[in-house]
């Protein structure tokens, strides 16, 4: 990437990387079109390749961008004393939702991480998705599992949770304009339920 981009109006760098996050996250590495990515942009074709000379070189940029944003927010806006689950989980993606104001495709971005298989972008990010996991995993540190009933298997159910999440994101991104409220609704009400169906009382 030419250092040089962050000369640009912060208005123009970011719809720059709007437009990036964008594709990547609704096609994943491979099938990305930096074609796309103009278009989204608003810009040049020649003044996107001015700055980012490939698309693995833009994939790793956007992905350091995307995890050094979300983990500032969380450390801001993320209480570390929080010991219940079910807060934890619907903390964090308050704040998820909190970076969408800048960064609209944020949280499906960060989800496709998780998906992404080709090769050379995971040889190119895996180090951020990691420090990205490791993060998210001391937020989780203070929770106490006491209050889950011994039936529940702790590592069964949290996939449950992850995938079920997941599943309510692309469907609210699936939509002509994600409406963050009825996405947190749905989130609110399926971890009510989880809640009911994982504790003694």
């Amino acid at each position: 990437m030419n250092e040089k981009f962050f000369d640009l109006k912060k208005e123009k760098q970011d719809r720059m990387i709007n437009g990036a996050m964008k594709v990547f996250a609704l096609n994943g590495f491979a099938r990305a079109s930096t074609d796309e990515m103009v278009k989204e942009a608003g810009v040049s074709k020649g003044l996107w390749f001015h700055y980012f000379d490939n698309k693995i070189g833009l994939y790793t940029f956007v992905t350091d961008y995307a995890i050094k944003y979300i983990c500032m927010e969380l450390a801001a806006s993320f209480s570390a004393d929080t010991t219940d689950y079910f807060d934890t989980v619907y903390g964090i993606e308050m704040v998820k939702m909190s970076v969408r104001k800048s960064y609209p495709y944020v949280p499906l971005f960060l989800s496709s991480l998780d998906q992404e298989n080709n090769e050379e972008a995971l040889a190119a990010v895996g180090e951020y998705i990691r420090y990205y996991h490791d993060k998210v995993a001391a937020a989780y540190e203070q929770v106490d599992k006491s209050a889950f009933a011994s039936f529940v298997d702790e590592e069964i159910f949290e996939q449950t949770v992850r995938f079920t999440m997941k599943g309510i994101l692309e469907e609210e991104y699936a939509k002509e304009s994600f409406d963050e409220a009825s996405y947190m609704e749905r989130l609110k009400a399926f971890l009510r339920q989880m809640r009911k169906m994982s504790q003694n009382n």
